[in-house]
């Protein structure tokens, strides 16, 4: 088997080290600073006045979590449902919290690699990829520090070596997070600069098909009463792939600042700065009907002993995006009662297609199956701000505690799509490029002619307020919850092609939520939540026809518990949502590539849900999780891409004692049931099963940790993006890490 490089791999050969090298110069610079900051900081623990003071400085604001509470995977708080720490078990909606804990040993880059962990989350566009589904809806625009990310479907400009903490929030959550989709909302939490210490760490990664990292985060402490806290946070990510010509090139720094002005008011800004380029494959496995039928449940690429690495787009398809963004949060303490926080980005983010070539049909020609693909040049640079002030109370009113939050936020943001589509000999959009022969395929097209197919401006805008109060009775055995947001969203668009504006009216949207919690003691308790969420539509379709705002509404009924000091946490909930007038790409390709949608009554969507978390002895983590969705279209179709049930789990045993302590070992499993391969159900994706595993040894200030993806390298086709575009799973790879703390 012959493999192909990308020609412009090569092009990074003298230049993808400098980087690292920069990055390791800062940290030897540092590095004697930091130690005799450590030292002053360890010695002021041994003096009472200092510790007080010191105490002060470091007090944890209500719109943070706890992190010394997580126990292994365990977390028993969460930030992103409520905008203030709030206990779990306080809450009424099923939140899967990923602690730092569990990323560090799923060694992930991104929110799929862990989030297909949890129940009812599975992958949607591979690994590498923050685009998750949660309970049967795509999730692609996640939220940092609760506010929106500036970015796309593509992606938001920031490296997980930014965050340390993700949670998944399961269905709507409109009352906090605004317009989101109706399966989930997933917030991730920014690492800021501490002032507990000085100190950081240092990771050096190497792994299959090139794939090489490094990850330098350090933070100092300073000023005559330590008032000052930096941090330097960045990456540098070098990789390939199993697939012919795959390369990756990626640099990330977010340098941050903390000043304690007062003990009760700090103020903290990060910048980050992201750049990635790399090829867009597309697919690693074709499948399309008839092609794929019950009788033959594979694609023609199987049945052909196609190698997995076979690219069927052409070598130059590339995709690069870059991102600047600044973040800055101000928290004061106004009283115990209450708190209030400012906070807020303005960012630019553009992804752009340099060309890419994108597979379509196949043909059969005497006997030999071809590819027919198009073309397509496009930028996608957008500018996004938002503000939002927030405001907490804890207080009492007779026998009775509350916990209110209330919020007003304010987001703009523009946006402009420049495209060229390829036309072939024929003038075909869909039948560009030279036919591609599956077995031998030889590279090398260029579409006949280019034009200019889509040139527009758009803009919009939204002012959101809300208020939601937990308010607990009877010993806090009984916790209701209430809330209510308004919104209005407002757009407008220019088509430069045509010198169409498009200027409909403002939306304006009150969406509620309750929910309530009947506690058992302090171990276990049953909740209840009615929660809803709406999407703005103000495009029209091709032929102008407008679209019906879609909106969704879930009813959720749980069970939680937490037992033996976080040893045993369980919850298992169900919920029955619906979505009223989903608006989807047209079932055709090539009407859906020129724009065009369908809108559709609905989606109806039943399922459960359960997640079991043990820790029975010393070093030992369990993780289980279940789900059954029932995921139905009102017109009796299941969702495409929606297992009809999952299984995880995942462990690892730390050994805590003796001449192998600091050894630990894990294993994870997968295990998800059919999904339909496209909306109109013609086909379906297999079942399938994976393995992971990892092994770590840890020593004084050192750690090494090996991770394995598909253990037993089994082929299996991991999410349909549409319905000519299959990925395959990962094949089996390994990554090797290495991690110096100081």
């Amino acid at each position: 088997m012959i493999t192909h490089q990308h020609p412009e791999a090569s092009g990074y050969a003298e230049s993808r080290w400098l980087p690292v090298i920069a990055v390791l110069g800062l940290f030897l610079i540092g590095a004697p600073g930091f130690a005799q900051q450590t030292t002053q900081s360890t010695s002021a623990g041994t003096d009472p006045a200092a510790k007080e003071e010191e105490e002060k400085i470091v007090q944890l604001s209500v719109f943070e979590v706890l992190t010394t509470r997580d126990k292994g995977y365990s977390s028993s708080q969460s930030i992103g449902a409520t905008r203030m720490g709030m206990a779990l078990k306080e809450i009424p909606q099923n939140i899967a919290v990923i602690n730092e804990n569990l990323l560090r040993d799923v060694a992930a880059r991104s929110i799929s690699d862990v989030a297909r962990y949890m129940s009812g989350v599975t992958q949607t566009s591979g690994s590498a990829s923050d685009t998750i589904t949660i309970r049967g809806v795509n999730v692609n625009n996640p939220n940092s520090n609760g506010l929106p990310d500036v970015g796309s479907s593509q992606g938001t400009g920031l490296d997980m070596a930014l965050f340390d903490r993700i949670e998944i929030l399961k269905g709507p959550s409109a009352v906090i997070y605004g317009s989101t989709s109706s399966g989930g909302v997933v917030n991730r939490t920014m690492k800021k600069p501490s002032f507990e210490r000085s100190g950081g760490y240092i990771d050096l990664e190497a792994g299959s098909f090139a794939d090489y990292r490094g990850v330098l985060d350090i933070n100092r402490v300073f000023g005559a009463n330590q008032q000052f806290a930096a941090r330097l946070i960045g990456s540098y990510w070098t990789r390939e792939a199993e697939q012919d010509f795959s390369f990756g090139r990626r640099r990330f720094i977010a340098p941050e600042f903390s000043w304690q002005i007062s003990p009760d008011t700090t103020a903290t800004v990060i910048f980050s700065d992201f750049h990635d380029r790399y090829y867009k494959g597309w697919t690693q496995i074709f499948t399309l009907p008839p092609y794929t039928t019950a009788a033959r449940p594979y694609p023609i690429s199987v049945d052909l002993n196609i190698p997995h690495s076979r690219a069927y787009a052409e070598p130059y398809s590339v995709q690069w995006e870059e991102a600047t963004r600044v973040n800055l949060e101000v928290t004061h303490r106004f009283s115990d009662a209450w708190s209030a926080r400012l906070s807020g980005y303005t960012g630019e983010y553009g992804y752009y297609e340099d060309p890419t070539t994108i597979p379509r049909d196949l043909v059969e020609v005497d006997g030999k199956y071809f590819m027919q693909r198009s073309w397509r040049n496009s930028a996608n640079p957008s500018k996004s701000t938002t503000i939002a002030l927030d405001s907490a109370w804890n207080f009492k009113l007779g026998p009775t505690t509350h916990k209110l939050v209330a919020l007003a936020q304010y987001s703009e943001g523009s946006g402009d799509t420049l495209q060229y589509l390829g036309r072939g000999p024929t003038g075909s959009n869909t039948n560009v490029l030279p036919l591609l022969d599956l077995e031998n395929p030889v590279y090398g097209g260029q579409p006949t002619t280019t034009y200019l197919n889509s040139n527009t401006h758009s803009e919009g805008d939204n002012l959101g307020f809300a208020v939601q109060e937990q308010a607990y009775f009877f010993n806090e055995r009984l916790i209701l919850q209430a809330g209510i947001r308004h919104d209005r969203n407002s757009s407008s668009g220019l088509n430069r092609l045509t010198s169409v504006a498009n200027n409909p009216d403002a939306v304006t949207h009150w969406t509620p939520r309750y929910g309530v919690v009947f506690r058992f003691g302090e171990n276990a308790s049953l909740y209840y939540s009615r929660s809803e969420t709406f999407t703005p539509v103000f495009s029209a379709n091709v032929d102008g026809t407008t679209f019906t705002p879609p909106t969704s509404e879930q009813d959720e009924v749980g069970a939680k518990l937490e037992i033996l000091g976080g040893k045993i946490s369980a919850i298992i909930s169900y919920y029955d949502r619906t979505d009223m007038d989903t608006i989807l790409s047209h079932p055709d390709p090539a009407l859906a590539s020129l724009g065009w949608r369908v809108q559709v009554p609905g989606d109806n969507q039943k399922g459960y849900e359960m997640d079991l978390l043990l820790s029975p002895v010393a070093g030992l983590e369990l993780m289980f999780g279940g789900a059954r969705i029932d995921a139905n279209a009102l017109s009796g179709l299941r969702s495409r891409n929606v297992p009809n049930r999952q299984f995880t789990f995942l462990g690892s045993y730390t050994i805590p004692r003796g001449v192998l302590k600091g050894l630990k070992l894990g294993l994870a499993y997968r295990d998800y049931g059919d999904r339909p391969g496209d909306s109109g159900n013609t086909f379906f994706l297999p079942g399938f099963n994976a393995w992971d595993g990892f092994a770590g040894y840890a020593w004084a200030k050192n750690e090494l940790h090996l991770s394995v993806r598909n253990l037993t390298d089994e082929w299996y086709a991991d999410s349909a993006v549409n319905r000519n575009i299959v990925r395959a799973g990962d094949p089996r790879t390994f990554q090797l890490r290495y991690t110096r703390r100081f």
